[in-house]
């Protein structure tokens, strides 16, 4: 199976609004004020799915200012992964564990009461604490904030974006791999952005294979260009095929 563990959908409605919201919420204009920042709809995700061969998707909301916003969200997630039989799963945007979620993300709060208290997992926003600026950057989850909430949320399941900004050479210390085993994948999100493709083979060696999943952050990369990226800089077959889905399926309970 294969499985992206990180994508980006939106209704087509705030698609079509996006020069005013960008006006209205702070951090969506600084994600896609820019009309050259890509979105896209579940029809745009599963076409790209069948290009490239993916067999489910994990699409995640947007950490809206406005509550009513982020329902609408929330609610098109949900009707799309219902219709998906399957393909889409949906993590809509926190705080609001809609009925028919299979998640909560993408979540950008650098403190544990930020974050909701869920049986379902939570897909993190991470961010770097040093080299180069992008939109989304600032505000991120930074290791030490991510280490903070994992120690004081020991029931979350978590999805750490874009390689927890670095946290995984925290796995160093005994009881920081103790704590995460299990319960947290790093995912390889705007990794061809960020970091040279060793950081697979680094992080791999950091928390194991199972704790590393593929995620193409679609559709500002796309899904074939990710996963050949991937499968790349993953040259051992058994690992590549835990990265590239094996690993998602057994975190989010997924079987064929």
């Amino acid at each position: 199976m294969i499985v992206d563990i990180h994508t980006h959908l939106f209704p087509p409605r705030l698609i079509a609004e996006r020069a005013r919201l960008a006006a209205a919420d702070e951090a969506f204009g600084e994600m896609y004020a820019d009309p050259k920042a890509k979105m896209a709809t579940a029809e745009d995700l599963l076409a790209s799915m069948d290009r490239a061969g993916v067999d489910v998707s994990v699409a995640c909301g947007f950490w809206w200012s406005d509550p009513a916003i982020a329902a609408e969200h929330a609610a098109y997630l949900v009707e799309v992964a219902r219709d998906s039989g399957g393909r889409i799963l949906a993590f809509v945007p926190t705080p609001i564990p809609a009925e028919g979620a299979a998640g909560i993300g993408e979540v950008r709060e650098r403190t544990p009461e930020g974050v909701p208290v869920s049986r379902l997992p939570v897909l993190i926003h991470g961010s770097e604490e040093t080299g180069h600026a992008y939109p989304g950057k600032t505000g991120g989850v930074t290791p030490g904030a991510f280490g903070r909430l994992i120690e004081a949320r020991p029931e979350a399941r978590v999805i750490a974006a874009h390689w927890g900004g670095g946290f995984p050479f925290a796995a160093l210390m005994p009881e920081v791999r103790a704590s995460i085993a299990g319960r947290v994948i790093f995912d390889s999100a705007a990794s061809a952005f960020l970091y040279t493709p060793e950081v697979f083979r680094r992080v791999i060696d950091l928390v194991g294979v199972e704790g590393v999943a593929w995620g193409s952050d679609f559709p500002l990369r796309t899904q074939e260009a990710d996963r050949a990226y991937v499968e790349a800089a993953v040259p051992d077959e058994t690992e590549r095929a835990a990265v590239l889905g094996g690993n998602a399926a057994r975190f989010l309970g997924l079987s064929r």
